[in-house]
């Protein structure tokens, strides 16, 4: 058998390979850190604020999408979506953070001025 021949029938077992097992898989790393980000989000109470649900919600179906791409063989997409979901499960996170801390700022706002009698800004 010539190099040649031998060099051909490599390459089309190699490609008959890859596309057997469908290409690269996802990321594991990123698929663990968007899984963080999202616990993380439900931790801080992402659930009780709207727009934080909302984007807690877009990670979940972004790696959901994510997984499917994986299995369809378009990994690389797939990864693309698991980015797009860390994104989404931070803002969510960033989200809760910024309600807890103007409900707080409000209840502070309404001490100070009931000491003072004054009313409390809506």
């Amino acid at each position: 058998m010539s190099y040649q021949r031998l060099s051909t029938s490599s390459g089309v077992v190699f490609a008959l390979a890859v596309l057997a097992c469908g290409g690269a898989p996802l990321s594991q790393a990123k698929l663990a850190e968007t899984q963080t980000a999202m616990h993380a989000a439900e931790t801080l109470g992402a659930a009780n604020d709207p727009k934080a649900k909302q984007s807690l919600q877009r990670a979940r179906d972004e790696v959901a999408e994510a997984k499917r791409l994986a299995k369809d063989g378009d990994a690389d997409r797939g990864n693309l979506y698991l980015d797009r979901a860390a994104a989404d499960a931070e803002l969510a996170s960033q989200l809760t953070r910024t309600a807890t801390e103007e409900e707080k700022a409000r209840e502070a706002w309404a001490k100070s001025k009931a000491m003072v009698g004054a009313p409390a800004p809506q």
